[in-house]
């Protein structure tokens, strides 16, 4: 009797059985494992969303996968005929024509791998309208100053290294975080007696061609106003005593998620979308922003900056990334740039500094006072040099040095 009653106690005290995900469910085939894992060797972040996009195709048509690849295999035209109709419900529905066209994508794929090739054009209604994007504009200097304020010191060095660097949030912690950005990957950035300081500035950041979403490898720099809410960063972390080394992450995931991290908990860098979602907690409810829009920021100031004629063009492409005549010029040189370009490119990141650092100016009206004295001396003729020398001097201020372009 009293064996029954401790059975029938352990029985309502078991732990529940963990359910099985829909993306468990869909991998159990090894056809769709076989096809999911090829999709992941060359890019993790969408071999999630384009697995996801198919299992939602098959359970609106009540169908598995195997189903769908057997009618493409078997009846071509039918197996058209039934995305073509999916594509005209999506559209009745109003969804987003991007939306649409991945829908499609991660079928078509799924279907390709069985080598059933859709050979109809099947068309979407206004494919490049980007409806949640079009009214995105980029942030302000009073408005950047706001957020920043807004920031924790986490959020301000991730924030900082994608607005004032370019960085791509994936070059942080990859979507699997299982690589990002390291120690090492910021050679000017050194540790001296427990303070993190850097040795030239503006410091560069050197973006591996694993972290690279061109598969090659660049570099950028950070501006003196990163630069700043960077090590403030790295500084708080050394003196929590955390040991920093070259390849400790630059974006630490138990700096801030020591008891978040769930499922992330062995990983050694922090997912992409957990930097995004602390970018984005900073953001909110105040700017409706995406995180992406920081690396669009970087990317407008240094168009601003070059049509003061402050950067060349080639500059601005390469600290974004892309693959432009400078990587294209030095990637048999594997993505090593010789000193004296190294040096002129630091040059004219410094002089760009400026529009990087809007809420710099929005805080001190003196800076921004200074860099139009700067532009008035650079513009000006010998004889208003003159001019403006011997205002100078009877005020006492001293002589003015002519400013080389």
């Amino acid at each position: 009797m009293g064996n029954k009653r401790q059975q029938t106690l352990n029985n309502n005290t078991a732990k529940p059985k963990k359910q099985t995900t829909k993306k468990a469910k869909l991998l159990a085939n090894p056809d769709v494992k076989r096809w999911y894992d090829n999709l992941a060797r060359s890019s993790g972040s969408s071999a999630d969303p384009r697995l996801r996009k198919l299992g939602l195709f098959c359970e609106i048509h009540q169908m598995t996968p195997m189903e769908l690849a057997e009618l493409g295999m078997k009846d071509m035209r039918a197996v058209t005929d039934l995305l073509q109709d999916h594509i005209t419900w999506m559209e009745e529905e109003e969804m987003a024509p991007q939306y649409i066209k991945s829908v499609m994508t991660s079928t078509k794929s799924w279907l390709a791998h069985f080598d059933v090739q859709i050979a109809r054009k099947l068309r979407i209604a206004n494919v490049d309208s980007t409806p949640t994007l079009e009214n995105e504009r980029v942030p302000q200097g009073g408005e950047m100053a706001e957020v920043l304020s807004r920031a924790t010191l986490f959020s301000g060095a991730a924030i900082s290294l994608v607005a004032k660097a370019g960085l791509r949030p994936e070059t942080l912690g990859n979507y699997n975080g299982t690589d990002g950005l390291m120690m090492k990957d910021l050679p000017d950035i050194v540790i001296q007696q427990g303070v993190a300081r850097p040795l030239q500035t503006p410091p560069m950041i050197i973006v591996r061609k694993t972290l690279s979403k061109g598969g090659h490898q660049y570099s950028t720099y950070i501006s003196s106003g990163g630069t700043k809410r960077f090590l403030a960063y790295l500084n708080d972390r050394l003196a929590n005593g955390e040991l920093l080394n070259a390849e400790s992450p630059v974006i630490a995931p138990d700096y801030v998620y020591r008891a978040y991290r769930g499922k992330n908990s062995d990983k050694p860098f922090l997912p992409t979308q957990q930097v995004s979602k602390c970018i984005r907690e900073t953001l909110r409810p105040r700017f409706a922003w995406r995180p992406y829009i920081f690396r669009a920021y970087f990317d407008t100031q240094l168009l601003i900056a070059e049509a003061r004629g402050k950067i060349a063009h080639d500059f601005r492409v390469f600290f974004m990334g892309h693959k432009g005549s400078i990587e294209a010029k030095y990637t048999t040189n594997k993505g090593i740039l010789p000193d004296d370009l190294v040096k002129e490119m630091r040059e004219a990141f410094k002089r760009s500094e400026p529009f990087l650092d809007l809420e710099m100016t929005e805080e001190d009206p003196l800076i921004k006072q200074r860099e139009q004295m700067q532009t008035a001396i650079l513009k000006a003729t010998p004889e208003q040099l003159g001019q403006m020398q011997e205002m100078l001097q009877s005020m006492g201020i001293g002589k003015i040095v002519q400013a080389s372009a």
